[in-house]
């Protein structure tokens, strides 16, 4: 993504940190990637529930 994308910052505990930088290295992503893959697929989610109802 370009450098021109919005900034977004926010708390998570430290554990949950750690196991999700365990996970994304599994995956070979980085941290901002991960977390982008993960919204989309949750905002897609909603779109298709949102549609079915």
């Amino acid at each position: 993504m370009a450098r021109q994308d919005p900034q977004v910052n926010f708390r998570m505990p430290e554990k949950t940190l750690e196991r999700f930088k365990e996970e994304t290295q599994k995956d070979r992503r980085t941290i901002t990637a991960q977390l982008n893959m993960i919204i989309e697929e949750w905002l897609d989610k909603r779109e298709k529930e949102s549609a079915k109802a």
